[in-house]
């Protein structure tokens, strides 16, 4: 499911104004939520699947991950992460993990690896907003620091 969201089919381009997330995560359910909250804010690119994503941030520039850790049977959103981390476009890019994972040894991992932030879900609308919002500010600051 590659969707730039809901605009797919009316002809939607990326919004100069807004910057643009890419929320990968295989839960359908919450995917669609996220989804929604997410798109009145920002472009928002979803997949649940690991091919797309590589089709998305290879075609796109993106400011802010927000990526699953636990992604089913394809890599796990650290794989992601660490690959983030390697490359030259996307090496400081914010990276948000959201994830049911409540165990201080993810969020330690996950923050060794380059994640910005790790958030445990459920978590309510405007504070996912918030945190993203949080993440591309701070972004912003530290490519101006000399």
């Amino acid at each position: 499911m590659f969707v730039y969201y809901l605009r797919k089919n009316k002809g939607w381009t990326l919004d100069n104004t807004k910057q643009t997330v890419l929320l990968i995560e295989d839960d359908e359910m919450i995917l669609d939520i996220y989804s929604r909250i997410l798109s009145k804010e920002f472009n928002l690119f979803t997949t649940d699947k690991v091919k797309e994503f590589y089709e998305i941030i290879n075609k796109n520039n993106i400011d802010c991950f927000l990526i699953d850790l636990s992604l089913g049977l394809q890599k796990s959103g650290l794989v992601l992460i660490k690959e983030l981390r390697a490359s030259e476009k996307y090496f400081d890019t914010p990276i948000i993990v959201v994830t049911a994972h409540a165990f201080a040894k993810d969020e330690r991992i996950c923050m060794e690896a380059g994640a910005t932030k790790f958030i445990r879900k459920p978590i309510e609308n405007q504070r996912l907003i918030k945190e993203v919002n949080r993440v591309l500010q701070k972004g912003k600051m530290n490519s101006f620091k000399v």
